[in-house]
């Protein structure tokens, strides 16, 4: 470096200076010394030691400011990505929640279907339509099995029905479509269930239509 050149010389002259002193003046071939030129030399080092000491120390306040820019440019990025991430979550939830939402109400159909299926059938109509009966027997139990192949891929997504039935009313959970009267049942307990209520990874993914008891009907 320059600086670290220079005072290497001044030093070295001055070093030079001392020993001409202590060699004695008598010599014919020394050289007499210049107090003055290296007094000027060494306060112009000094000046440019300061100056670059000033230097350095705008140079490290302009880091710090710079470190702390991008310090607080790190911090708005990660703020920044963790909001697209949670957005991208709270999308992906709602997403497989309508998708959960529309399994459910085709289960629903499906087991409309069964049910209707299943409902005893007049011996006539067995007797006249042999052939129908036998196919409706078929379809009921091709959608029994749609059924139970919806529930298990419904359980392998965390979907667990709600026991709503021998409940008490839980308006959080259900809600009451209807009233019955079954005096030995206490008031507000579930009597049936006219849609069944899901859970979803422990949350509420829909809820239970229930019919409830109600005594002292007029």
């Amino acid at each position: 470096m320059i600086l670290e050149a220079e005072k290497e010389r001044l030093i070295e002259e001055f070093r030079a200076c001392l020993e001409d002193w202590e060699g004695g003046e008598n010599e014919e071939d020394s050289a007499p010394v210049d107090l003055h030129t290296l007094l000027a030399e060494m306060a112009a080092l000094k000046n440019e030691i300061r100056l670059e000491s000033r230097q350095f120390k705008t140079m490290l306040e302009e880091m710090r400011h710079f470190g702390e820019a991008l310090r607080e440019q790190n911090e708005r990025l990660n703020r920044d990505l963790e909001r697209v991430r949670e957005q991208a979550a709270v999308a992906k939830r709602q997403a497989e929640r309508g998708l959960l939402l529309g399994l459910l109400d085709l289960r629903d159909r499906l087991q409309a279907g069964v049910d209707a299926g299943g409902l005893p059938q007049s011996s006539f109509l067995v007797r006249l339509f042999p052939t129908q009966t036998r196919l409706i027997r078929s379809l009921v139990q091709g959608q029994t099995l749609t059924v139970q192949r919806m529930d298990e891929l419904l359980a392998e997504h965390q979907v667990r029905p709600l026991e709503a039935i021998g409940q008490m009313l839980d308006p959080h959970q259900m809600r009451a479509v209807g009233v019955e009267t079954a005096l030995d049942k206490p008031d507000g307990q579930v009597l049936r269930e006219v849609r069944c209520g899901f859970y979803h990874h422990g949350e509420l993914l829909r809820t239970a239509e229930v019919i409830v008891n109600k005594t002292g009907m007029a």
